[in-house]
């Protein structure tokens, strides 16, 4: 089976497809300019209309083509959907505008052909009209958000006067005010609080608006793309700005979201530059499944994971918004047990021209190395190990020589440009990064093109894109024993590195007439022992990704409450793999001539859907809104994989290519396809925008599992009280307040081929055919009895703004049980089949979460600070009857593996936990003494499965804070981690080469004090190491519990009068910068 994909073909015919867009998209828009012009002759115009239930914006829009004149409101103020009727005969503006707003609590001005809208309470003037008099000073400036965007449509008035103007698109202004004593400036507009700033003689005010929060939150983005008021939510659900999480930037974007989603687990990949975090949130789901969410990008369900949209350009999302419950992802059936990260791009605005510029670099160095002694030698001078005489010229410092400044740089440029008709966004970023290790390095180039448009009197909106990445990753880092750690955290004491550093790590061999690596140390241990840098430059893994997203969306408003909308999506992912080993690579690795492989592998996913979007006032009273629906996707996988093994080896030395794949060679090709269609619904009641029932329904039929199955979920959400539009004043204590109450069931679809009666066949490396593998578990009428994962949740959550809405918290309890956990069990004799796959356990997670958000300030100081916390239990609930023991093995212990991970029963009420570790320990009596041979060491326990300790977390938070003066702005982010624990199979190794800090003043010591008797300190570390193959487990067992300064910026907006440049920020960015707290022993992290 042969894949390809012409990647460079298709960037350029993307690249020509675009370019001619953007020409025709140039031609046809253009930005009009109002010119000065009489107020009070402005709305004397006459103008005559017959409207008929019509949208208030296209009623504007008409006005805006026979007065020659311009509205400008911020997005919200005035409903899309809201319709009127005029019937005007040659009346006046003036009098028109009276009759559109007088009931809508909304207030005019004019400034010359620009009339601006804006919320009564923000807006106290006479008879709707600003007096601008020449006087004696001239104030301007610029006004912006915390994240230095520029604000326009913004109305600054001197306060207790008629006097004022507002912002341009740039967010400048130019006010003339009569003299500066005693002037106050007051700055309002939607979406923002009020902000009084004194003159005090100055001339250029700059100011940042803060953010009101509840204006900020007229519209949450859930399942399917559906936006919904937030009043109605009924769920758990956290928006991250897309400026905050890339604030201070990362090669993968994913790895910032860490510390900023309450609940959320977020691992970074350890294979560096574009390796892929794995994301938990509320815990693990699936005992041996898929327990990462779903990501949900422009509403169309994605494959791959964190994996795939890790490198998507973040310059590109207008929105990231979390849904963690079943109840929040329900409409998304058995993808969504583990919740649903929605991903929203931007698009180009109307009337807005826009060119933006990104530029970071970065730096990053590892912190927090392995402590090593330097006190002993070598016992050998051909042996790896430093438990010789004392030395008086020891040194680490081939660790810090070894490991690199790892850089980082991001460019991106985006354009946008948008009419009446039409909008564009295109846009471009190129990432290019090496890691700390040599030869390490990322390249990724991603390219967009984003199409809207506008037909009818937007009556239908057409919406099309095209995402292009390319990322290459040369020498991508090795895990375990295969990386270069091994050998430079156990380079003995003693010896000089330079003979085997950069310059050195391989000499010729005049027999083999050819270079081979020069390390002294190869030995078949535990862990392969080679030359760190003939890992780096002789140990090459490449990988190369293509993926392809192609999407179009027709949305048609069918009546002014109704709405038909489809899409479809064409996803499509190539992936490249080779190594190459080189030979005189350590022989567990690599043959006498060397080692090469390469896979190949595609991923083509189409994904359509069909929605009715509808949201109707039935009464005065009841608003009901709602979705009907139906989906369908297809996914095709291929593979292909050539490699040699290690006793074949090569045909020839070092020729890497399929060619020369010796012998029985490695071999496998894989295709398999897949379907899933669904049929869903949702429908939200509201009551007097107090009360809302919201329920959704969801059937699937799935090309895994012979039946259908059905998702519901139930949520309430009842509105204690709502002070968002009530005056500021000292008694409004409480703000806002809203309790809500929900229930789901979600499911984890069963993998590929699971459920066959029959699975293929497999033939081995020599042709013949294979015993058939795992097949489903059957019942006594042979009938099939799998079951996808299902998972039954509910959660009770609470919403309380205080102060003003200064203050906020969001606090949730949830408790989901995930039963028809899919378990591998060994099949009787006779069977068939080597093993069979059972429903056989049940899992349940529950926990609570908070957020607490404060936004205030403190004389010019803009202050914003948000703490998010979460506490998760995980408990095994049940484990089947069909396994005769009374757990089952996920990961066993072995000679590299110090623990093993086992499900357990229930006894006596207690419970077993996800990521429960089990291994030796030394054996203690009846008083907690250690027990001791004659000479003196600790016993070990003849039993090795003791419980050791557990992996997750008790407690995460973290803790966000910005400040905003003037020009200048700084962030910081506090990320914490409370309880679990990590094996650390480093100091193991360490320990029993006698390279650990510990063992060298052990040896100061005189040896190891055990029960009151001292021990030679050889003997009982390698007693506890296990000669390095079966260590003491409990000894190795790390409080994981941390305390770090994640994330620290500061910045500075430069002042500028540039016609064409508005605005440049330069920030100083830090990451892991120190720890206030850090228990475990070693975490080899970048800074």
């Amino acid at each position: 089976m042969k894949i390809q994909i012409h990647h460079t073909a298709l960037f350029i015919k993307i690249m020509r497809i675009s370019l001619v867009q953007l020409i025709i998209f140039l031609v046809v828009t253009g930005v009009s300019v109002a010119g000065p012009s009489n107020a009070q002759n402005v709305l004397k115009i006459n103008l005559s209309l017959e409207i008929d239930e019509q949208p208030i914006k296209d009623v504007l829009g008409q006005i805006e083509e026979i007065a020659d004149v311009k509205f400008a409101y911020s997005v919200g103020l005035v409903k899309s959907k809201e319709k009127i009727s005029l019937n005007i005969v040659n009346e006046e503006l003036g009098s028109v505008l009276d009759e559109i707003f007088s009931s809508r609590n909304v207030k005019y001005f004019v400034l010359g052909k620009q009339i601006i809208l804006n919320h009564s309470t923000n807006l106290k003037m006479s008879n709707n009209l600003v007096s601008i008099k020449l006087n004696e000073l001239i104030i301007s400036g610029k006004v912006s958000n915390k994240d230095g965007e520029s604000l326009p449509g913004v109305t600054i008035r001197v306060k207790d006067t008629t006097i004022g103007t507002v912002t341009d698109i740039d967010g400048n202004y130019k006010l003339e005010i009569p003299g500066s004593n005693g002037v106050i400036l007051v700055f309002s507009s939607i979406g923002f609080k009020d902000q009084e700033v004194s003159i005090g003689g100055r001339s250029i005010i700059n100011l940042v608006l803060e953010e009101d929060v509840q204006s900020l939150n007229e519209v949450v983005v859930t399942a399917l793309g559906v936006e919904k008021d937030p009043k109605s939510i009924t769920y758990s659900t956290q928006k991250v700005s897309p400026a905050e999480a890339i604030k201070v930037k990362d090669p993968n974007f994913m790895n910032s979201l860490a510390g900023k989603v309450a609940g959320a687990v977020i691992t970074k990949g350890n294979f560096g530059p574009g390796s892929a975090p794995r994301i938990l949130l509320r815990g693990n789901k699936s005992l041996t499944g898929n327990s990462e969410p779903l990501f949900v990008l422009n509403g169309v369900p994605m494959i791959g994971g964190s994996d795939i949209l890790s490198n998507y350009n973040p310059e590109d999302i207008e929105s990231i918004q979390v849904l963690k419950g079943a109840s929040a992802a329900a409409l998304y059936g058995s993808e969504a047990a583990n919740g649903v990260i929605l991903v929203n791009t931007k698009k180009g605005q109307h009337g807005v021209s826009k060119v933006e510029f990104s530029s970071t670099f970065t730096v990053e160095n590892a912190v927090d190395l392995p402590k090593l002694q330097t006190s002993y030698g070598q016992t050998d001078p051909n042996y790896n190990d430093s438990w010789g005489e004392k030395i008086s010229n020891g040194s680490d410092s081939h660790l810090k020589e070894f490991f690199e400044t790892g850089k980082t740089k991001i460019n991106s440029v985006s354009f946008s440009n948008g009419s009446d008709i039409g909008q564009l966004y295109m846009s471009f970023s190129n990432t290019s990064a090496s890691g700390i290790l040599p030869k390490n390095k990322l390249e990724q180039n991603n390219f967009t093109v984003r199409l809207t448009s506008q037909f009818f009197n937007d009556k239908l909106s057409i919406d099309g894109s095209v995402n292009y990445t390319n990322q290459e990753i040369f020498n991508q880092n090795s895990a375990g024993g295969y990386s270069a750690l091994p050998g430079i955290y156990s380079f003995p004491v003693g010896d000089d590195f330079s003979k085997y550093d950069k310059d050195n790590f391989e000499v010729w061999d005049p027999v083999r007439a050819m270079y081979v690596q020069n390390w002294p140390y190869i030995r078949n241990e535990t862990f392969p022992n080679q030359n760190p840098y003939w890992v780096q430059n002789r140990n090459q893994r490449d990988f190369q990704r293509d993926h392809t997203i192609s999407a179009f969306t027709a949305k048609l408003e069918l009546y002014s409450w109704l709405d038909l909308q489809g899409r479809i999506t064409y996803d499509k992912i190539y992936d490249k793999s080779e190594f190459r080993n080189y030979a005189s690579t350590q022989g567990t690795v690599a043959g006498p001539n060397g080692g090469y492989g390469m896979s190949q592998s595609s991923i083509d996913n189409i994904y359509s859907d069909l929605l009715l979007i509808g949201n109707k006032n039935i009464s005065a009273d009841y608003n009901l809104a709602g979705t009907l629906g139906f989906s369908n996707r297809e996914t095709t996988s291929a593979g292909l994989n050539l490699s040699s093994t290690v006793p074949t080896s090569l045909v020839f030395p070092n020729y890497f290519s399929v060619y020369a794949l010796n012998g029985q060679y490695n071999k496998g090709e894989s295709l398999r396809k897949t379907m899933t269609q669904a049929a869903f619904g949702n429908a939200t009641l509201g009551y007097k925008e107090k009360i809302y029932l919201d329920i959704t329904a969801r059937n699937e039929w799935s090309s895994t599992v012979a039946q259908s199955f059905f998702y519901p979920s139930a949520g309430l959400s009842y509105i204690l009280k709502d002070g968002s539009n009530d005056r500021p004043s000292a008694s409004n204590v409480l703000s806002f307040a809203k309790l809500t109450a929900s229930y789901a069931e979600v499911g984890n679809s069963l993998p590929f081929g699971i459920n066959n009666r029959a699975p293929a066949m497999s033939l081995d490396n020599s042709g013949n055919l294979n015993p058939r593998g795992t097949l489903p578990f059957f019942n006594g009428t042979d009938t099939l009895n799998l079951n996808p994962e299902r998972t039954k949740s509910y959660e009770f959550g609470t919403e309380l703004r205080f102060l003003n809405n200064k203050l906020s918290l969001n606090l949730n309890y949830y408790n989901a049980t995930t039963s028809d956990q899919i378990l591998q069990i060994q099949a009787p004799a006779g069977a068939g089949a080597s093993n069979f796959w059972i429903n056989g356990g049940i899992i349940r997670n529950k926990g609570i979460e908070g957020i607490i958000n404060y936004n205030s300030s403190i004389g010019e100081i803009q202050w914003a600070s948000s703490l998010n916390f979460s506490h998760n239990k995980n408990q095994i609930r049940e484990l089947s009857d069909k396994l005769d023991a009374e757990r089952f093995v996920l990961t066993s212990f072995n000679q590299s593996r110090l623990v093993s991970i086992y499900l357990t029963r229930p006894v006596d009420g207690e419970y077993g936990s996800f990521g429960d570790m089990y291994g030796r320990v030394y054996e203690k009596d009846e008083n907690g003494t250690l027990i001791t041979d004659e000479d003196g060491l600790p016993q070990v326990s003849a039993n090795p499965d003791q419980f050791i300790g557990n992996a997750n977390p008790n407690f995460l938070a973290g803790l966000n804070n910005s400040f905003a003066y003037k020009n200048f702005s700084l962030s910081f982010l506090i990320d914490s981690r409370f309880g679990g624990g990590v094996i650390n199979r480093t100091e193991v190794w360490l320990d029993y080469k006698g390279l650990s800090e510990r063992s060298g003043e052990a040896r100061d010591n005189g040896g190891v004090m055990v029960n009151g008797q001292m021990v030679d300190a050889k003997e009982y570390y390698l007693n506890q190491t296990g000669a390095g193959a079966t260590a003491i487990a409990s000894e190795y067992f790390f409080d994981a519990t941390n305390i770090r300064l994640r994330e620290f910026q500061i910045g500075y907006n430069l002042p500028l009068t540039n016609e064409f440049i508005k605005e440049l920020n330069l920030s100083f960015v830090g990451r892991n910068l120190f720890s206030f707290i850090k228990r475990l022993l070693l975490t080899l992290k970048l800074v």
